[in-house]
């Protein structure tokens, strides 16, 4: 069984974006707890243990142990911001859980044997990921740190898509409900040639799309810079 990560937490005396820079200066970063039957709180985090817990395998997807004011709690991160450019974490959302707690969370795909697999190994195809993440609905008690595809068996021009996911016990694909249009390919075996002419494809629209772009593009990156700003200290 995997170990819990634990993370320590204080309460925050004091609100607002100045009080946020000036916690953060102090390698402090600013947190909310949320959900359950107790009040939300404003917390802190040391930086150094969040951004330990960050590059932790599973942090975003796995129940975690915070403990505030000489209690446990049992959450999960519903959200975590970090700086554009130094992708240093700014703010992080957590939600308490109890085993009973139903929650919904975008967990990673974990692919196996891609080098054995048949359409790669005996008929020279090319493995092409589609999804790298699903997102994924159970209690907190069956919460999957990721699932799992074995790639083993599959064949040149042959795919596998959400709805053949192996997947826990009581733990669906919410997206999957909402009609068969949105059983999507997670991934597929394809000629190098076909992945090679799908590549090119993307590169084109996207110039094209920056092309078009202009000046607005620069418009709208202030805005949403306004906006992090101002979201940060809920």
């Amino acid at each position: 069984m995997k170990e819990v990560l634990n993370l320590t937490a204080e309460e925050r005396q004091q609100k607002g974006k100045s009080n946020s820079r000036s916690l953060r200066d102090k390698n402090q970063i600013p947190c909310v707890i949320y959900g359950g039957k107790d009040p939300s709180h404003k917390i802190q985090i040391l930086e150094k243990d969040l951004v330990k817990a960050y590059h932790t395998s599973g942090f975003s997807s796995q129940v975690l142990k915070l403990k505030l004011g000489g209690k446990d709690f049992e959450v999960v991160l519903k959200e975590l911001q970090l700086h554009p450019s130094s992708q240093k974490p700014l703010h992080a959302d957590f939600m308490r859980v109890d085993p009973d707690t139903r929650i919904t969370l975008t967990i990673p795909i974990h692919f196996i044997n891609e080098e054995k697999c048949i359409g790669v190994k005996v008929e020279g195809g090319v493995v092409s990921r589609l999804m790298n993440n699903v997102e994924i609905s159970c209690l907190a008690s069956n919460l999957p740190e990721f699932i799992e595809v074995d790639l083993l068996e599959m064949e040149l021009g042959s795919s596998i898509s959400l709805s053949e996911l192996k997947l826990g016990e009581g733990v669906e694909i919410p997206s999957l409900a909402l009609g068969e249009d949105r059983d999507q390919a997670v991934v597929s075996v394809a000629t190098a040639k076909i992945i090679e002419e799908d590549i090119e494809e993307t590169s084109e629209i996207e110039e094209g799309e920056e092309g078009e772009g202009g000046e607005g593009e620069g418009g709208e990156g202030e805005g949403e810079g306004e906006s992090s700003e101002s979201s940060e200290d809920s």
